[in-house]
């Protein structure tokens, strides 16, 4: 028996993913899998607003589609809609629904492969400062979800 999720079933999903990301993050060695939380729990506010105003679900993963799909862009004034867009675009480059499928080596080795001619020398710090741009989207859009929520 398959159930249908209902809006407040994803709006509610997205709150209870954000609790368990800032659990997450008070233990550094969880980082990969708290990025993946933070992407999870942006996934379920934009799903909450395409199931309670349109139902299409042919955006998979990507965060930006999701956003356009959502219709919350109608909700929100320029200001916040030009921060909105710049935020899930800066989300979208970091999440991605295979992070769930990454260990922290191999993360390591991406970040070390994409930044070859970059001069940094920790990669731990470099990885926390990437993936704080993530945490922050969460903060944000899950803040902006609830307050539009009627």
């Amino acid at each position: 028996m398959t159930h249908k999720f209902t809006p407040a079933d994803y709006y509610s999903a997205s709150l209870s993913r954000q609790k368990d990301l800032n659990h997450l993050l008070k233990n550094p060695n969880s980082i990969i899998f708290a990025s993946y939380c933070a992407g999870v729990s942006i996934e379920c506010m934009f799903r909450a607003y395409i199931v309670k105003y349109t139902y299409e679900f042919d955006s998979k993963h990507n965060l930006e589609k999701l956003y356009l799909k959502s219709l919350i862009s109608q909700k929100l004034n320029v200001n916040e809609k030009q921060k909105m867009t710049i935020i899930v675009k800066k989300a979208n480059q970091i999440w991605n629904n295979n992070l769930r499928y990454t260990s922290e080596k191999r993360m390591k080795r991406i970040i070390a492969h994409k930044n070859v001619k970059s001069k940094f020398t920790d990669v731990n710090k470099y990885l926390s400062n990437y993936q704080s741009e993530i945490f922050k989207a969460v903060d944000f859009i899950i803040k902006t979800g609830e307050s539009k929520w009627t």
